[in-house]
């Protein structure tokens, strides 16, 4: 079964410009363009000293690149933090350019961090990044996750509003996998694109944006009647769910937080509810001091 993405509940549409308009009350930007906030760490201790000198510098090149960069329309005029950690691992004996083997880390500073070990890339020391759409066996990896993070940041703002970050993402590692060079661990970069945005990940997406849009209007918008409304419909989305490592994490991350908004509710069927579908018997005890309040 996949999730109708055409159909919206009418509260959400009732909802809609009210959520805009408190949305665009955040920090706003001089221009109207989605800047990252970006902190770039390089590991050079594996290198040998003489490729260690050519890759210093690397992170202001890196952070310059991204920080600079306008990613996209800056509908809700905010930044986003979006850190980037560089572990090179090996140098690789290629006489006609230096070409490295590195692991690489990307987070947003809370709620999404992935790692890939799988990165094969050449750099000439000092080189500035310049965005386009040829493929480069550095830059293009930094693009790619860059669109991946824009796509998960979006899809909590908006119904599946990640969707064009997601298909940007995509399409660089489509013509990745063409390298005959550089096509190490783009196989897997393309399946987590694919994985994602499938029909059957729609609900886990859903669920995210009715969740996280309640929660920042409770916590930091206070508009608790408002943030009631999602937070209590993602409820009803919770049990439609099957991959239970998505709904682990989701828990993992926001199980506190949520039951803490619902009883301060007193909301307690669907807390009880919430406490139902944990996958994580550790928070057991959370939720039974907290239904102990009826």
């Amino acid at each position: 079964m996949t999730f109708a993405r055409q159909h919206t509940p009418t509260f959400l549409v009732a909802r809609a410009a009210v959520l805009v308009l408190l949305l665009i009350t955040l920090v706003a930007l001089p221009a109207s363009a989605q800047r990252l906030v970006s902190y770039v760490k390089i590991n050079t201790d594996k290198m040998p000293q003489e490729n260690q000198n050519k890759l210093n510098g690397l992170d202001r090149i890196l952070e310059n690149y991204l920080n600079q960069r306008e990613w996209g329309p800056n509908e809700y005029k905010y930044d986003l933090e979006f850190d980037v950690e560089i572990y090179f691992d090996e140098v690789l004996d290629v006489e006609f350019e230096d070409r490295y083997k590195a692991q690489i880390v990307v987070s947003n500073r809370s709620n999404m961090q992935y790692s890939d070990p799988r990165w094969q890339f050449a750099y000439d020391p000092g080189t500035q990044l310049f965005f386009n759409d040829q493929f480069d066996s550095f830059r293009s990896a930094i693009d790619f996750y860059t669109f991946m993070a824009l796509g998960f940041e979006y899809d909590k703002v908006k119904k599946f509003g990640g969707e064009p970050y997601y298909e940007r993402a995509r399409q660089i590692a489509s013509q990745a996998r063409l390298s005959s060079r550089y096509f190490l661990g783009w196989d897997k970069r393309e399946e987590w694109v694919e994985e994602i945005t499938d029909p059957q990940n729609d609900y886990i997406r859903y669920l995210n944006f009715l969740y996280y849009t309640g929660e920042w209007l409770y916590y930091t918008e206070r508009d608790r009647e408002t943030a009631k409304q999602y937070l209590l419909y993602a409820i009803k989305q919770l049990d439609k769910i099957r991959d239970t490592g998505k709904l682990k994490r989701f828990y993992d991350l926001n199980y506190y937080n949520y039951a803490s908004a619902l009883a301060e509710y007193e909301e307690w069927s669907p807390l009880s509810k919430l406490a139902s579908l944990d996958p994580n018997e550790q928070h057991a005890d959370f939720y039974d001091r907290l239904l102990r309040k009826r």
